[in-house]
């Protein structure tokens, strides 16, 4: 007789009507409970504690709005196919996360996994994570009291682990407005394609002055720490400079030294090192062009 005991094998589905309904379930079943919106976690995990499947489409979750002086909404349930698709992130510096959202898996993938979904499985190599640092994004989460809103460089905690409570769910990500003169640039290496895993993948923004001085700059990357992170270090090395290509090189190799990558079966942790300097210098390089043009 087969053991079937470790087997994925959810008994009951629910698709609530509201979000308050969506926080009950998840009280009432707790780790038993998974939220579902595109699956491609799910099926990739296969849980076999998971016995109660929480479908959270049927919530309104899924829409990019631009909110006037608020800068841009976009619902957790927003596929990356629709992010690719959306003209108000196709343009300016948002466009770092339509760059992310495209090398993103196959487009099958796209056309179901959500943003939402990638953030909250808190792997470290989510496409989306380095885009959503630098932008400075900020992360709605609905939980039994009402609501709490939380910067998205305090959510990733450690390997696929979030700072989400368990009766908590990630509602919305908010965009904030952007400076003119600011360009942004996103850049994955897989081991074979872009629709591969990232072995790193990094993202900048850099704010210039009218003087063609660097006001503001943030770098971040991913799959080369527990969490996804910003190259603190290397951003402070800009502020005040003129972004030379001598500089930027220089950025590069410190944002290199401030990670902690590991050796796995995609790449060894000096690989990644050095692609983590190769790449954060690429992507300078091309934000600084767009915050000139």
């Amino acid at each position: 007789m087969s053991n079937t005991k470790n087997l994925f094998r959810p008994s009951e589905y629910f698709k609530p009507a509201s979000v308050a309904e969506a926080i009950k379930l998840l009280t009432q079943y707790g780790e038993k409970g998974w939220l579902l919106a595109g699956g491609t976690g799910l099926l990739v995990e296969k849980d076999p504690q998971v016995e109660v499947l929480i479908d959270i489409t049927g919530l309104g979750l899924d829409y990019i709005k631009f909110d006037g002086h608020q800068g841009v909404r976009i619902g957790a349930t927003t596929t990356f196919a629709d992010i690719v698709a959306s003209p108000i992130l196709q343009k300016g510096p948002y466009n770092v996360l339509v760059q992310a959202a495209c090398q993103m898996g196959t487009p099958q993938i796209r056309n179901v996994a959500t943003i939402g979904g990638n953030i909250c499985h808190a792997v470290p190599s989510a496409d989306s994570a380095p885009a959503l640092l630098v932008l400075g994004a900020t992360l709605r989460i609905a939980c039994s009291t009402g609501e709490r809103q939380m910067d998205i460089a305090d959510f990733f905690l450690d390997v696929r682990k979030d700072a989400l409570d368990r009766c908590e769910l990630l509602t919305e990500i908010q965009l904030p407005p952007l400076p003119t003169r600011t360009g942004t640039a996103f850049a994955k290496k897989g081991r074979v394609a872009t629709s591969d895993l990232a072995v790193v993948n990094a993202a900048v923004r850099v704010t210039l002055t009218a003087g063609n001085t660097c006001q503001d700059a943030r770098i971040a990357l991913g799959a080369v720490a527990p969490v996804p992170l910003r190259a603190r270090e290397a951003e402070a090395m800009l502020e005040g400079e003129e972004p030379r290509e001598e500089l930027l090189e220089k950025v590069g190799a410190r944002a290199a030294e401030e990670i902690k990558p590991i050796s796995d079966v995609r790449g060894s942790a000096e690989y990644r090192k050095t692609l983590s300097c190769v790449l954060v210098e690429r992507v300078l390089k091309e934000a600084v062009a767009r915050a000139l043009a």
